[in-house]
């Protein structure tokens, strides 16, 4: 591992942010090799550095960036204490920390990373990231509920709002694209239309989808669709908040980066033999299916287009597999 600056090895750790050990070293409460850091100091796994007594230690790991399709049931958290843990499931030999928010009971893309400020940045600015969502409701949906969620108009201040993409799926489902800055809260939207979701499946984030990725399967990304990602994340600028993805995008043309790998059934070790993990998701054509299926009728505003493919799941898991494998 090359030298780090003694703030990012901290972060990397997993122990604080840049910023927290910035203020712990300005505390002299972190040592390298026993003594007092001087200033810009560069340190290596081979340093010993600790706060507070505490060893801090960064394992030499290649830096690691994956997509996977969580399950639905299954904890988008990596605390080790946690049931049903995504992380554990997936046991990749990096130290892997899920980036952005994703309830329980919800299932679809998933970001995970080794890198730890990366991690953080796209968590704090979650909804600076465009995301496309599958929804299922509880009753008909009518023309007033497509309406309010689309939005528009002017705000108090006679500023223009952005319209929101929706296309209707079928009489209880919908497809809808939340473009950055506006509010990604989508159980909250539709409880104050009077509407409860009782299915959720994100199949965006950007230009990453799910594509032929299986409920349960993940694959590692490549340089451009992180790269992406980084840019957004980081950057200080407003973005331009035009769609750039859509569901007659012809995604079928793009190559699928990487090898296709499986976690483990909810709840369970990583799978050893013939047996497959069950597949949580619904099945093809239903609220699940990132292709989902065309409703009699259907509201939009404007039309995404652009790179990627649609994400219906490949079925089934693979046989003779021992936990999750690398992509090729």
């Amino acid at each position: 591992m090359e030298p780090k600056r003694l703030n990012k090895f901290i972060s990397d750790s997993g122990f604080c942010s840049r910023r927290e050990a910035d203020r712990l070293i300005e505390e002299e409460r972190v040592t390298v090799n026993g003594k007092l850091p001087a200033p810009g100091v560069l340190v290596t796994p081979k340093d010993k550095v600790r706060i507070d007594d505490q060893i801090v230690r960064v394992r030499e790991e290649l830096p690691t960036f994956l997509v996977v399709n969580k399950p639905s049931g299954m904890s988008a958290k990596s605390d080790p204490s946690i049931r049903d843990n995504v992380v554990k499931a997936i046991n990749h030999p990096s130290t892997l920390e899920p980036a952005g928010y994703m309830e329980r009971d919800h299932e679809g893309v998933l970001l995970l990373s080794n890198d730890i400020e990366l991690v953080r940045k796209i968590t704090r600015f979650d909804n600076r990231l465009e995301k496309e969502y599958i929804v299922t409701v509880d009753k008909i949906i009518t023309p007033e509920f497509i309406a309010k969620l689309i939005g528009g108009g002017e705000n108090d201040k006679g500023e223009k709002l952005q319209k929101t993409f929706i296309s209707k799926e079928g009489s209880t489902r919908f497809r809808i694209v939340l473009t950055p800055g506006t509010n990604h809260n989508l159980k909250m939207l539709c409880e104050e239309q009077g509407y409860k979701v009782v299915h959720l499946q994100r199949i965006r984030i950007e230009n990453i989808t799910l594509a032929k990725l299986a409920t349960g399967h993940w694959r590692a990304l490549n340089q451009t669709e992180v790269e992406h990602i980084r840019s957004i994340v980081t950057s200080k600028v407003k973005r331009d908040t035009e769609y750039t993805f859509g569901r007659d995008s012809k995604r079928s043309d793009a190559k699928q980066p990487g090898g296709y790998n499986k976690i483990s059934k909810v709840g369970s070790t990583p799978r050893v033999g013939k047996s497959k993990p069950k597949e949580t998701g619904p099945k093809k054509g239903g609220a699940g299916s990132a292709k989902g299926s065309r409703g009699s009728s259907r509201t939009t505003t404007s039309r995404p287009s652009g790179p990627g493919r649609s994400g219906s799941a490949a079925s089934g898991g693979r046989k003779g597999s021992s936990g999750p494998k690398r992509g090729n």
